[in-house]
This record gives structure tokens, C-alpha cells and sequence, in this order.
């Protein structure tokens, strides 16, 4: 009985290990490139529902146990539509991948080294991919063109001029006197987007520096270049970036080739540029003039209004004369694109030049890059970043002065419209009896100009150590070089109004200014499958390090020689010399785990040390912690109209160490000998400021309906800010005029939804349509000392400023007002965080030839303070002034509640219509030599309905940096932009 036994054992085994090898087996084949038929390596291949894979090697094969059949494979790669194929035995495949415009959506790249698909992401990252960036209408820089497009993401214009100035908000305030704009990151360089004043401030008598109109830097970079951007909005997105990270972090990439025959592509595009919206004129009558200017000065003004309408018929309308330029707008470019299997390259070259609405304002941009990505071998592949940018600004004279005479919104708040300005036929210019100056001579002969020369490089290296069935391990070595030379102009001649009488005779600021930035990173990534592929490790360890160095040299002077240009030829010379240096240095390692695409895991910590914090040699730890659970993965479920519905919880901190020098205290002059009641007199730094650091706790859930045709995001984020870094004045019993160290928490929660639909997708009508909706709530909740204006960010209590004030928004406006009778006080009289905003975007294609888009933001709720029309009050010139409504705000006190308005707006941000023709007209037309042509029209900011009643609603005056939103002194107004675009390829 028992050999009976075992022969049965036997007999059954025999059977059964074919069974079980038959049960699995080895995959091979070859994946290629539709277009071009050329192999295609670093593709995905995946066993579906398991973490078991392969990738393609260098000539686009792979080979893949298969632990059991019938399976599915799954490839994938950035850029190409994903595909699956069906397998009941092992078997010889050949692959071809397309590409596609939803394949960037598949695959983000949210780390330092390492991406993940969309579907898998535990954060709410949004992604802009080219075409929705620049595929509707031109675009000037990349900030402007991100209007509307980003949950999450509030952008202000710091100024209307060409060459932008935009100020970028991620999520609300991160930061009360530090820096709110994220961290800019091309091709894993780090992109300095820095403001750089010009000295303009001396010559206007504008307080600071961040009031001079200035341009920030990110308008360096060609928007058309651009691939795709991921925004990480929060710190559970961007904690893996650690101290540079708590304004979250703007991830671009630019444009790389594709294997296969070599392409070009050509584009023009032709455009105007002119005034969105006019205030208008006061509608002046001869009685209305000698009422307006009182008994004394009534008559004689009546006389010249008079001798003005008798002359010319009609008095000067000083708004059209200013600002009523119709610029045109050109741009050029042209780049190719190809390689073969081992070479890959993409050159690009640009130039653009952009008039603006104010005559001899204008931008102008010359940009090279070249992008090349080359497989050495299985083990060695590289890829570079090269770009070269010069870039030339005239901004003229907009914004915030004292009495300088050279601010357009200054000038023309006081300019009554009979008073003729023009040059006799001497080409000398009358005196404005009105104000300060004469604003048709600064439009005609001051400068404001600027000059950037910049290049950018990027390098990294992959090292394939290890690749086995279950292991891969690579090293990341990645380095990167942003240097910028800048070159600021001001000159104000020696006839100018204001420099004769009383004046210095001309003014001339010469600026040389010079920014390095390194930044180089060394990471290894080890990806391991366990649980028989069910299970998928990837770990990373890695150290960064990051040097900066500036130095800012501005020479001035005044008391020109007659007719001279430049700073030696004048009497008074002043030469300030800014220079800094900072180094930033961390460690970081973060784990990911990911179950069968079912549950994935994050875990990571970086610890960061930095020159600016007041122990350099400290580290600061910033944690992070994730999970995602997709429910539609998973076996038990059974509702297929339901596609994915993704939960998502996530953890992370960042910091952001204090500005340049905080930590010493500057001293002011004093005299030897003489007592004069203190001997210091300046800034008290703490040499023992630690860096801010926020943490955010953020939950959401990603749903899609019909294989993802129409899909829903929701995320809900609670963002708590410790240690803010706050500067406020001090007593002059102090001996210190103003100290900067933390004082304060603060935190902001808000929410994002976003909806996505695939309404028809047809061989002759598509039509897509998104939805975005965001609101965030700020709050100041610690305040070691009394509440206090923040300097810098308003115009004191007065007029109305921002105050730091324990249990209030930190975006509140307030003003001293006497409510009560009992004295004023400060009194909150607005704020300028709205209630939500939200986007709305539209794209059709009908026949496929013809392509409709078009995207309306709506911004509800929220405050601006309009001092222009402070200003143009007490010049009498407001265009209101006339109706119930003006005469009302004449008799109120001139204090902050007066000139707080409501700021939203609905506008129609972009819209286009273009038209491809069809391959057998271009064919017959062109030839064979000719692959696609498409034309078409476009417009940007082509209306707004908003009851403000300034030129924009979206302004600052202060720039992009601190507490810069909501404030307008004669802001640089905004425009509205029509384009004609031709498109050939070849």
C-alpha cells in the first residue's frame, strides 16, 4: 500500500509541473516608434494588476517573466499613448507606440529623481501641458500664461508694462515679510526669479525698491519652449525639496526630441496691443470748472477752459495721449527635432518683440536652447539643457512716487485736461502748472530701460548599476548653472520739470548686477519587486547642495552736465554695492511602496542646513508621508462605469530660511564727539532666527466616469506656517529703527475641485471642457507682540496698509477711522483674498480642421485699495465726480474706507479660432516637402465685467514679493491683445 502511495504522488507530480510551468513563461519583443518605425527604449512594460516589469533597452527590446497566462501587458512611456496587450502563452511581440497629448498626464514627475503615474499620485499636482500653456494664443511669459489654468494658484499682474511682472501664490500666503513666489525648477535647474530694482525710486521719490515697476525674471523664458509644467502647490507635494520649498515648487520642462526623420517647425505670430479699459474723462463745463476750483481760482481756470475748446474744440483727453499707443507685436520662431536610437536633440530659437500701450515702452526677447538626450550605452545615458536668453525692457514711469513729476497716474491725477503740454515748434516743452511734471516730455525723453544676458545649463548622468528581474538600481547625478547679468538705465534730463525747479538737475542710475546660481544633487534609486511582483519598492537616498552669489551695483547721480547720459559727467555721485553669497546644503531619502497599483505609499525626510538661518551648521528635518488607495483596482470592485476613485491623504513640511542678513544688525552713521541721543541707529537683525516651516495636512479624492472621460479631483488642504519671520519698527528710544526675527504662526486652508469632461470624441466633433474652483482662507494665529503694520506693504494707517493682527486674515486691509466718536483706531476695512476663483475652459475640433477655444476665469469677492483715485480726486479730474456717487466720496474723509473697492471680476481671459488645412490641399499646394499648415486668430483679456472702477482689478504695486496684492498708485495699465498665427511644419 504505501509504494501504491507513492507511485500515485509520483504519477500526480508528473502531471502537474507542466501544468505549472505552462502556468508561466518568458515574454519577449520590441517596441518601436509609430512615426519614424525606429526602436523605442525606456518604455514601461508592466504585467497588469502586479508591479512585475521590464524595461526596453537601448534598441527597444525587453524580455519579462510572465508569472501566469492569460495576462495583460501594459506600455507605457512620457509622451506616447499607453497600450495593452492581450497574452494567453509566451510568445515574440512587436509593439508600436503613437504619440499623444494625454500621455504627459500619465506620468508626473514629482520627485527628485523619480516619477509616478498620475493615477497613483497621492497629492493634488497639477499639470499645464503646451497646449493648454500657448496652444490657444500668444503669450509673453510663462507666469502670464499660466492665468486661470491652476487650482490653487492666484496670480497678480505687478504691472501691465510688456515683459509681465506677475506675482505667483500658491495656496495663500506663505510668507509675510519673506519670499511668496514658489520655487522655479527648468530642466532640474534651479531658475532665479528675482525682482532687481533700478534705482528709478531716487530719482520719483518712491519709498522702496519693490515700487520701481520692475520686471521678475521668470519673463526670461520662452513659454513656447515649454513641454509641460507640474505645480506642487503645497508642502505635502514639496517637502522632498525641503527649505527652498515652502511656497511650493513650479517643476518645468522644456521641449526634447523624438526619434525618427528630422522636423521643423515655423511660427509667426502678428498682434496689437492696446488698452483694455479707459477711465474716461471728467465732463467739463465752463460752469463746472469755476465751481470745481472755487472763487480765487475758479475764473482764471474757466478762461483757460475756454481758450482750450475755442482753439481745438474739444480739450485733451491726457489718458488717450498716454496711454492710447496701439502697439504692434511680432514673433518669430523656428526649431527642428529628430534622432535616431541612441541621439536625441530639439533646437529652438525665438525672438519676440512686443510695443506696448504707452509710446517707447516695449519688451523684446531673443531666446537659443538646445536639448539633446544621449544613450552611451545599457549602462551610461545623459541629457543636456542649454539655453541662452537676451532680453530688453522699456518700462517707462508708472507706479508709486512722491512728487517726482515722472509717474503717469501721478501726473495725470492732478493734469487738467485744457492745459496744453505739447512742445512749441522750438521743441521746447511748457511747464505743467498742474503737477510735478510734464508727462508727455517723460514719455518722449526719460528712460527706464533694462538689458539680460542669461544661460542656463543643465546636465545629468544616469548609471544603470544593476538591472535584474526584481532589481534596478541606478545613480542620479544631475548639476545645474543659471547665470544672469542685468543692466538697468534711468535717466531723467536736466530740462525735466522737476529737476529745474527746484531740482538736481538731471538724474542718471547706471546698474551692473550679476546673479550665479549652482545647484548639483546626488541620488540613488534602488526599485525592487517583492511578493512575487505583486509589490513595488523604489527607494531613493540622495544629498543636494545649492550656491548662490549676487552682487548688485548701482551708481547714480545728478547735476548733469547740459545734454550728458552718463554718471561721470554729473556733480553728486552716489555708488551703493549689494553683495551676498549663500550656500544651502541637504541630505534626503524618501521610500515608496506601491501594491499592485491598489495601495501606494510614501515615505521621505530631508534634513537641510543653511548660510541664512542663524546657526549655518544646523539642520532643520522636514518630514513627508503619503498614501493613495485606489478602490477601483481592486478585485471586489464591480461598478465598470466607475474607472478610477483614487483616496489620498498626505503629510509633509517645508521651510524657508530668513532673507540675506537678517541675522546681523546694520548700524547707522553716527558722529564721534557729539552726543545726539543714540549712537546706533538701523536694523536689528537676530543673530539666532530660525527658518520658517510649514506644515500641511491635505485629504482628497480623484473620481472617473466612463474610462476616465469625465473626471472629478476634490482636496482639501490645512497649511500651518510656524515661525514667521517678521520685520515691524521700533521706537527710536530703541536705537533701532525696525527689528526682523519670528514672531508669529500663521496657516491657511482652502479648497480645490476640478472637473474634467471628454463631452464628444468623434472622428468629426471633440469637444473637452474643465472646470477649476479654489478658495483658501489665511489666519494669523500667534502674534508675539502688538498688532502692527507691516512696513512696506501699504501706506500706513492713514491711507490704508496691511496689519499684522493675531486672530485676522493676513491679507486684511486697515485704516485708522473714528466709528465710535471715541478716536480712531485701526479698523479692518477690507481684504484682498477673494471668496473662491475658478476657471472655466472650452475646446472644440470639428472636422478636424478647425479648432475653437476659449477660457473665462471669475474671481468673487475680495478688496483692492485704489489710491489712483485718491490721487485724481484731489486733482479733481476723477471722471465721477459729477454723479451722486463722486460727489459723496468728495465730502467723506480722505482715509483707507474711502478707496477700498470691490475687486472681482468675470473676464474673458483667452479665446481662439484657428484652421488646419487638410493633407491633400497642402500636398497640392506645397508639395511633398510640407507635412501641415494651420492659421488662425486669437485674443487674450478680451473683456471684464467688474465693478471696479481702476484699470484692472488684478493689480499690485509693491511687485511680487511679501504682502504685494490689492494696492494701485498708478499702475502701468493693463492691455488687451489680438494675434494672427501661422504654423508650418516640414
Amino acid at each position: 500500500m504505501k509504494q501504491t502511495f507513492w507511485k500515485s504522488v509520483l504519477f500526480l507530480i508528473f502531471l502537474t509541473v507542466p501544468l505549472l510551468i505552462a502556468a508561466q513563461g518568458t515574454v519577449t519583443g520590441k517596441v518601436t516608434e509609430g512615426s519614424s518605425g525606429l526602436p523605442l527604449p525606456g518604455v514601461n512594460v508592466i504585467v497588469k494588476g502586479t508591479a512585475t516589469g521590464a524595461i526596453t533597452d537601448i534598441d527597444g527590446d525587453f524580455e519579462l517573466l510572465v508569472p501566469s497566462f492569460p495576462s495583460t501587458l501594459v506600455f507605457s512611456s512620457l509622451g506616447y499613448a499607453t497600450s495593452e496587450v492581450k497574452l494567453t502563452e509566451p510568445t515574440v511581440l512587436s509593439v508600436t507606440m503613437e504619440e499623444s497629448a494625454t500621455g504627459l498626464d500619465e506620468v508626473v514627475v514629482t520627485g527628485l529623481a523619480s516619477s509616478v503615474k498620475r493615477q497613483n499620485l497621492a497629492n493634488a499636482v497639477s499639470t499645464v501641458s503646451a497646449q493648454e500653456l500657448v496652444g490657444t494664443t500668444s503669450q509673453s511669459t510663462v507666469d502670464g500664461a499660466l492665468y486661470g489654468k491652476i487650482p490653487g494658484v492666484n496670480i497678480t499682474a505687478t504691472s501691465g508694462a510688456p515683459g509681465g511682472g506677475f506675482a505667483l501664490r500658491l495656496r495663500g500666503i506663505s510668507s509675510i515679510n519673506g519670499n511668496n513666489q514658489p520655487l522655479i525648477i527648468v530642466d532640474g535647474v534651479y531658475y532665479n526669479n528675482v525682482e532687481i530694482p533700478s534705482g528709478l525710486r531716487f530719482a520719483s521719490g518712491a519709498n522702496r525698491g519693490n515700487e520701481e515697476n520692475s520686471s521678475n525674471r521668470l519673463a526670461d523664458l520662452d513659454p513656447n519652449d515649454i513641454q509641460n509644467i507640474e505645480v506642487l502647490k503645497g508642502s505635502s507635494a514639496a517637502a522632498i525639496y525641503g527649505q527652498r520649498g515652502n511656497a511650493g515648487v513650479v517643476l518645468i520642462t522644456t521641449k526634447r526630441g523624438k526619434s525618427g526623420k528630422t522636423k521643423i517647425s515655423f511660427s509667426q505670430d502678428l498682434g496689437t496691443n492696446k488698452i483694455a479699459k479707459r477711465l474716461g474723462v471728467r465732463p467739463w463745463t465752463a460752469e463746472s470748472v469755476e465751481s470745481a476750483f472755487g472763487p480765487v481760482d475758479g475764473p482764471g481756470e474757466r478762461a483757460l477752459f475756454e481758450a482750450t475748446m475755442a482753439a481745438n474744440g474739444e480739450l485733451y483727453d491726457f489718458e488717450d495721449i498716454i496711454y492710447g499707443n496701439t502697439g504692434f507685436i511680432t514673433e518669430t520662431r523656428l526649431s527642428a527635432t529628430g534622432g535616431n536610437d541612441k541621439t536625441k536633440f530639439y533646437v529652438g530659437g525665438s525672438y519676440r518683440d512686443e510695443e506696448g500701450i504707452i509710446k517707447n515702452t516695449g519688451f523684446d526677447r531673443f531666446s537659443l536652447r538646445t536639448n539633446i538626450d544621449h544613450r552611451i550605452s545599457n549602462v551610461f545615458d545623459f541629457t543636456s539643457s542649454t539655453s541662452y536668453t537676451r532680453s530688453n525692457s522699456s518700462r517707462s514711469f508708472t507706479g508709486n512716487e512722491n512728487e517726482g513729476g515722472l509717474s503717469y497716474g501721478y501726473t495725470l491725477a492732478y493734469t487738467r485736461p485744457w492745459i496744453n503740454l505739447f512742445p512749441d515748434e522750438n521743441g521746447n516743452y511748457p511747464d505743467n502748472p498742474n503737477a510735478a511734471g510734464n508727462s508727455i516730455f517723460v514719455r518722449d525723453h526719460a528712460l527706464n530701460d533694462d538689458t539680460n544676458d542669461r544661460l542656463v545649463q543643465g546636465m545629468t548622468l544616469n548609471t544603470n548599476l544593476l538591472r535584474t528581474d526584481t532589481d534596478r538600481v541606478k545613480i542620479v547625478t544631475s548639476g545645474g548653472l543659471d547665470y544672469l547679468a542685468n543692466q538697468t538705465y534711468v535717466y531723467v534730463p536736466e530740462t525735466h520739470q522737476a529737476q529745474v525747479r527746484p531740482g538736481p538737475g538731471g538724474f542718471i542710475a547706471v546698474g551692473k548686477n550679476n546673479f550665479t546660481q549652482l545647484n548639483t544633487q546626488i541620488i540613488g534609486v534602488w526599485n525592487k519587486e517583492a511578493m512575487n511582483g505583486a509589490l513595488d519598492l523604489t527607494t531613493q537616498l540622495g544629498v543636494a547642495y545649492l550656491y548662490q552669489k549676487s552682487n548688485l551695483v548701482n551708481s547714480r547721480g545728478s547735476l548733469l552736465a547740459a545734454g550728458q547720459t552718463s554718471v561721470d559727467q554729473s556733480v553728486n555721485q552716489v555708488i551703493d554695492q549689494f553683495r551676498s553669497e549663500e550656500k544651502d546644503f541637504g541630505y534626503f531619502g524618501q521610500i515608496e511602496g506601491n501594491y499592485k497599483d491598489q495601495i501606494i505609499a510614501t515615505l521621505g525626510y530631508r534634513m537641510d542646513k543653511s548660510s541664512r538661518n542663524g546657526d549655518p551648521n544646523e539642520f532643520h528635518g522636514f518630514p513627508k508621508a503619503s498614501l493613495a488607495i485606489n478602490m477601483a483596482n481592486f478585485d471586489f470592485w464591480s461598478i465598470e462605469s466607475i474607472s478610477q476613485l483614487k483616496l489620498r491623504a498626505a503629510y509633509g513640511e517645508t521651510g524657508s530660511p530668513a532673507s540675506f542678513g537678517s541675522t546681523f544688525t546694520s548700524l547707522g552713521a553716527s558722529i564721534i564727539g557729539i552726543d545726539i541721543g543714540q549712537s546706533v541707529v538701523g536694523s536689528k537683525g537676530d543673530p539666532f532666527v530660525k527658518p520658517e516651516t510649514a506644515s500641511e495636512l491635505e485629504f482628497g479624492f480623484d473620481l472617473g466616469i466612463f474610462d476616465n472621460k469625465l473626471s472629478f479631483e476634490a482636496t482639501y488642504y490645512d497649511k500651518k506656517v510656524k515661525d514667521l519671520i517678521l520685520t515691524r519698527a521700533l521706537p527710536s528710544s530703541s536705537g533701532f529703527t525696525q527689528e526682523t526675527t519670528n514672531l508669529g504662526d500663521l496657516k491657511n486652508t482652502g479648497v480645490e475641485l476640478a472637473l474634467r469632461a471628454f463631452v464628444f470624441d468623434n472622428e468629426n466633433f471633440k469637444w473637452n471642457t474643465s472646470i477649476q474652483w479654489y478658495k483658501n482662507r489665511s489666519e494669523i494665529t500667534r502674534l508675539a507682540v502688538p498688532a502692527f503694520a507691516q512696513p512696506g506693504a501699504g501706506f500706513g494707517l492713514g491711507l490704508g496698509t496691511f496689519y499684522i493682527q493675531e486672530g485676522q486674515s493676513a491679507t486684511q486691509l486697515v485704516g485708522n477711522l473714528n466709528l465710535d466718536g471715541t478716536g480712531t483706531k485701526p479698523t479692518k476695512v477690507g481684504d484682498v483674498e477673494p471668496d473662491f476663483q475658478m476657471g472655466f475652459s472650452n475646446n472644440f475640433t470639428i472636422y478636424k480642421q478647425f479648432d475653437v477655444s476659449f477660457l473665462f476665469n471669475w474671481k468673487k469677492g475680495g478688496n483692492n485699495l485704489n489710491l489712483t483715485t485718491f490721487l485724481s480726486d484731489l486733482g479733481l479730474v476723477t471722471p465721477d465726480l459729477e454723479t451722486e456717487e463722486g460727489k459723496a466720496r468728495l465730502l467723506m474723509p480722505a482715509n483707507a474706507v474711502r478707496f477700498v473697492e470691490p475687486a472681482g471680476y468675470f473676464r474673458l481671459r483667452e479665446a481662439s479660432i484657428h484652421y488646419a488645412l487638410t493633407r491633400n490641399t497642402v500636398n497640392s499646394v506645397f508639395g511633398n516637402a510640407v507635412e501641415g499648415v494651420r492659421f488662425g486668430v486669437s485674443g487674450k483679456n478680451l473683456f471684464t465685467i467688474s465693478d471696479y472702477s481702476g484699470y484692472d482689478p488684478e493689480v499690485s504695486v509693491n511687485g511680487g514679493t511679501g504682502l504685494s496684492t490689492g494696492i494701485e498708485v498708478g499702475s502701468y495699465p493693463s492691455s488687451r491683445q489680438f494675434f494672427f498665427s501661422l504654423n508650418v511644419n516640414f
